[in-house]
């Protein structure tokens, strides 16, 4: 017993150790926040065994507040989500356009509210026992594979905003968007291009070489010149020097934007091994790291602020991109989940 208890003392310890090494070996990968949530748990088991074993008035009293704090924040989470994703959608209406991607809350929260209704719905069609148990436990694996994959990919985002690369850097990629009016950088592309030229000011300011802004996006349908031509311009106008920035004018997704840059910085530079990060939003950054890795491109993100309102579905947006990209993870659940509701259904039987 003495032996266990000495084993469970020790995990968030072991675990904290594998999440150290885990992220300077590389910060851009899911398993890192897996393995710091088993950090935290073990970290708060032991602290609970801590509490029991001292058996202290003061110690217990803090316990439980915290316990009640904790249990209140999921009531209120639990009761008001829908009413704070309603007004979430209500503000991304008024202040944003009306495209799919910007009106995920409100799809949500009516999700939310439909699933109320379910029951009703499949007493007055009339819907087989079996049916309903096997369509039951296929939804039941996923409401609980989708949320726990979400707090995942959330955990690996946030500790991904920790990410403080060195002010010696060779070249900084600026991830393009759309443009306004075909030919303007609009405010969220304009806060990515400020993030690079904040630590392009201030690696200059501690006296080492300029960084070059290699601004990155190629020319949609729409538009009237290549994103990165706008963002260069942009760049310009805000002081930085011509000779200091580069662009890539072909690329129309994340994976492009890092493949095509790498390519332009390796014609650029007589460095076998540049050190290389990339500017986007902070909602952004993790999933760019992402595409980074399978460019085979060295280079962790910094983020720029994004408005508050406008995180929830930003971020919603980027886990539904996560999953897509994990296809085949999300595939082995499904099968799983057939498998396991045909199994539940023939065990009702016996």
């Amino acid at each position: 017993m003495t032996t266990l208890i000495d084993l469970v003392y020790a995990s968030p310890l072991f675990f904290l150790i594998l999440f150290i090494g885990l992220q300077r070996f590389e910060k851009r990968r899911l398993i890192n926040g897996i393995v710091f949530n088993f950090f935290l748990f073990s970290a708060l088991m032991d602290a609970a065994l801590i509490v029991i074993r001292l058996n202290n008035e003061t110690l217990n009293n803090i316990a439980i507040a915290a316990a009640i704090v904790v249990v209140l924040i999921v009531m209120f989470f639990y009761l008001f989500g829908i009413v704070l994703l309603l007004w979430n959608a209500y503000i991304v209406w008024k202040k944003e356009s009306h495209t799919l991607s910007n009106m995920l809350t409100l799809l949500i929260a009516l999700a939310i509210i439909g699933s109320f209704f379910i029951p009703i719905i499949t007493r007055l069609l009339h819907i087989p026992a079996d049916v309903k148990l096997f369509v039951s436990t296929i939804v039941s694996v996923f409401l609980l594979y989708i949320p726990l994959f979400f707090y995942l990919y959330l955990t690996s985002l946030i500790i991904y905003q920790f990410n403080r690369p060195r002010y010696q850097q060779d070249y900084i990629i600026v991830l393009g968007s759309g443009l306004i009016d075909g030919q303007f950088v609009p405010p969220l592309l304009a806060s990515r291009i400020n993030r690079a030229i904040r630590f392009y000011d201030k690696q200059v300011k501690k006296g080492r070489p300029a960084p070059k802004l290699v601004f990155s996006g190629g020319q949609g349908p729409d538009e009237k010149l290549p994103e990165s031509v706008a963002m260069q311009r942009y760049a310009i106008e805000q002081g930085i020097p011509i000779k200091d920035t580069l662009t890539e004018e072909k690329s129309v997704n994340t994976l492009q934007n890092m493949q095509f840059s790498k390519d332009i910085i390796m014609a650029d530079t007589t460095k076998t091994n540049p050190k290389i990060i990339f500017a986007t939003n902070n909602y952004h950054t993790f999933r760019a790291g992402l595409f980074a890795k399978q460019a085979r491109l060295k280079a962790d993100g910094i983020g720029a602020k994004t408005s508050r309102y406008f995180l929830p579905n930003a971020i919603i947006r980027e886990f539904i991109a996560i999953l897509k990209m994990k296809q085949h993870q999300f595939i082995l659940v499904a099968i799983a989940s057939v498998a396991f509701a045909a199994l539940t259904v023939l065990l009702n039987h016996m």
